[in-house]
């Protein structure tokens, strides 16, 4: 099993990614609000300017998306990250986001249909 973890910096691509790791197969994800440091220092620490800025510039937001899914098999794996470089862009340019994966060797309370984790 892998998680596959990616920090979204465009909010638009949250709702697309979501559909379309359901059409591959990626049953679930937890994702959240985070910011970076270099957000933090752009925008300011005052919650009341990043509030501001918005509200009057959604688009450049001090919060970005991420989103943590275990993924049962590399196929999926994979078909997921391609799912995700096709609907944001290339990773590697400025803007994007980041995305990885780290190999789990246990995962404990996942199930996918009933399934334990010590079946298949």
């Amino acid at each position: 099993m892998y998680l596959l973890v990616i920090i979204l910096d465009k909010a638009k691509d949250l709702e697309n990614i979501i559909r379309k790791f359901r059409e591959i197969g990626v049953t679930g994800a937890t994702i959240f609000d985070s910011v970076g440091v270099g957000k933090t220092t752009l925008y300011g620490s005052t919650e009341v300017i990043a509030s501001l800025k918005r509200i009057f510039d959604p688009e450049t937001r001090a919060y970005n998306h991420t989103i943590l899914s275990v993924i049962r098999t590399k196929e999926t794996l994979d078909a997921a990250i391609g799912a995700a470089q096709q609907i944001c862009g290339d990773f590697t340019k400025p803007d994007v986001g980041l995305m990885f994966t780290i190999k789990l060797d246990q995962v404990i309370g996942f199930s996918v249909s009933g399934q334990s984790n010590e079946e298949g």
